[in-house]
């Protein structure tokens, strides 16, 4: 699976590009003066944008749920969350069950 990735937006009326399979393209709004889309499999990545200047708590929260910063173009980030990886570090913090004797 590929990870989340900016593409020049088709013009408008054109026919946008066909996307890998199981991906989905949404627009991104303009990045390095050009509009973009993003293109993810919308079942295995979550991605956000941020635009401007995000205080240091909120960059913290984002960052302890999952979300990694993948592009900036500025004060503009777009952010990524593994799905998958998610599940499977929150899934790492669950404690045992907790063993049962067998009595005699």
């Amino acid at each position: 699976m590929s990870e989340p990735f900016l593409r020049p937006a088709a013009a408008e009326g054109a026919q946008p590009p066909p996307c890998p399979p199981g991906h989905e393209a949404e627009p991104a709004g303009i990045w390095h003066g050009k509009p973009m889309d993003v293109v993810y499999d919308p079942r295995r990545h979550d991605v956000a944008f941020v635009r401007g200047a995000v205080s240091t708590r909120v960059r913290q929260g984002l960052l302890s749920t999952g979300w990694r910063p993948q592009l900036s173009d500025g004060p503009n980030e777009m952010w990524t969350r593994d799905r998958s990886s998610l599940t499977r570090s929150r899934l790492e913090r669950v404690p045992p069950a907790p063993r049962l004797s067998r009595s005699a």
